[in-house]
């Protein structure tokens, strides 16, 4: 679905232009980091609004200027999709977005650390579910996902005062729903939030924000009143530090609940924010708690992407997927042990594997999984056979690709003067030098290995005179 919108706004003509920005490896997927907020607001009767609110880095998008542009902005367009899935694995419901990036010139468009922010919502029913947010640049084709695990939807409250809508952001002011500088991409009931949907902060960062609703509020009372506090508590549920409580008048049912929380100076850790409100008049209450996380500058990707960040691209592969990606790693015995094992053996043996592989025990995650991950979703976008997109880790170029990653120069002929289309990989960093030459045998981008000077590939006479007489330009052994 996704990739059949970008060939329709590719057919439109809304992503034309002259790049104007040298683009990454788009092997390289985006960064993406997302996270879910439930809304139970009795107004929505049986179901919830569940908002998932993302953030990508400028930085990693292709500026380019558009043919009609009058002016010399540069513009990027960025797609966003969210599916929801169900506890059996398949889609429920999806929500999506395009939108322009727009800086004033090459520059402003490289600057690091700047974060782009935006949401997607959906009406939801009560049940548990998990979603996967996808974002592509609609120019380059690079995507990035980040998957979000046990979103829990229970039914909202008809009586008695509860919270929802619960987040921490990084920035919070309220500007007014009529003011000009309300941005409808950050807005939320008058302000304009720059949510931290991974709840990770930097020992930086000075303050964050608390934005909550609170539903059931007393109103008909002669002196309506409801109370709240906030709690710290750290990671093995010690008191961190009390906020205080507040009591205030209750003007409407729902009300919105807002609070900056200095956080200058406060170790590193893993933190847990109670918040407690309560309906002065009955004594009823309801308890919201939301976990939080300060880290160093230098391990905020590292955490983010590794650690808190709900599942990792490995967990979120299927069995099936998680199989194909040691395909090309395992020696004929390990593939018969594993092939012989049950669902649950092979995933025990699995984790067993990549364990041992780690090639850096002392930070999160597993280095070497990660960069599998990657190949093995790279030969797939790019060298699959099928409309789907899933077997392109069986294609030859995809085998070379998982076994000995991205090549350092690639050549494409795409109309020699002789045979078929063809494309060569060179890898100067493997010894002295070693190729693959894949030959287009249909015209139909069927391109099958024909010859490389690497020991155990194939290897042909007729390719190898080609190379020698410098049609193509290797350094041999």
């Amino acid at each position: 679905m996704v990739r059949n919108l970008l060939l329709a706004l590719s057919v439109m003509g809304l992503i034309v232009g002259v790049a104007d920005t040298s683009l990454a490896d788009p092997g390289e997927p985006l960064a993406v980091y997302a996270g879910d907020v439930v809304y139970d607001n009795p107004v929505y009767d049986s179901m919830a609004l569940v908002e998932f609110p993302f953030t990508v880095n400028r930085d990693e998008f292709e500026f380019y200027h558009p043919d009609s542009s009058a002016d010399n902005a540069l513009y990027a367009r960025v797609f966003a999709q969210v599916d929801l899935i169900g506890t059996d694995g398949f889609p429920v419901d999806s929500a999506r977005t395009l939108f322009s990036l727009r800086v004033k010139d090459a520059k402003e468009a490289e600057a690091k650390n700047f974060r782009i922010f935006n949401k997607l919502i959906l009406m939801v029913k009560p049940g548990v579910y998990t979603a996967r947010l996808t974002v592509i640049d609609a120019k380059s084709k690079r995507e990035g996902s980040y998957f979000i695990d046990k979103i829990t939807v229970v039914p909202p409250k008809k009586a008695g005062i509860s919270v929802g809508g619960s987040f921490l952001a990084y920035d919070l002011k309220y500007v007014g729903e009529d003011s000009p500088d309300y941005n409808p991409r950050l807005a939320k009931n008058g302000f304009n939030v720059l949510i931290n949907p991974i709840n990770i902060f930097s020992v930086d960062d000075s303050v964050m924000y608390l934005y909550s609703e609170l539903y059931n509020l007393p109103d008909k009372l002669p002196d309506p009143r409801y109370m709240f506090g906030l709690t710290i508590f750290d990671d093995k549920g010690a008191l961190f530090r009390p906020l205080g409580s507040l009591v205030r008048r209750s003007e409407a049912t729902t009300t919105v609940v807002t609070e900056p929380i200095d956080i200058k100076d406060w170790p590193t850790g893993n933190y847990r924010l109670e918040l407690v409100a309560t309906d002065v008049s009955d004594k009823v209450s309801d308890t919201f708690n939301i976990p939080f996380h300060i880290v160093s500058p230098q391990a905020v990707q590292i955490a983010a992407a590794k650690a808190f960040g709900g599942k990792s691209s490995y967990d979120s592969l299927s069995l099936a997927d998680k199989v194909h990606l040691v395909k090309y790693l395992l020696t004929p015995e390990q593939s018969t042990a594993l092939n012989n094992l049950s669902d649950s053996g092979k995933l025990n043996y699995l984790a067993q594997y990549w364990r041992e592989q780690d090639s850096d025990p002392s930070t999160p995650g597993i280095e070497n999984q990660t960069e599998m991950v990657r190949r093995y979703a790279y030969a797939n976008r790019f060298f699959s056979t099928n409309a789907e997109k899933t077997n392109g880790w069986l294609t030859d170029r995809g085998r070379i690709y998982m076994t000995y990653g991205p090549w350092d120069e690639r050549d494409d002929f795409e109309t020699p003067r002789i045979g078929n289309p063809f494309v060569v990989w060179y890898y100067r960093s493997i010894r002295e030098g070693k190729l693959f030459i894949f030959e287009d045998y249909t015209g139909n981008s069927d391109y099958r290995l024909v010859h490389s000077n690497v020991k155990g590939e194939v290897y042909s006479k007729d390719w190898q005179d080609r190379v020698n007489q410098g049609f193509i330009d290797i350094v041999e052994d």
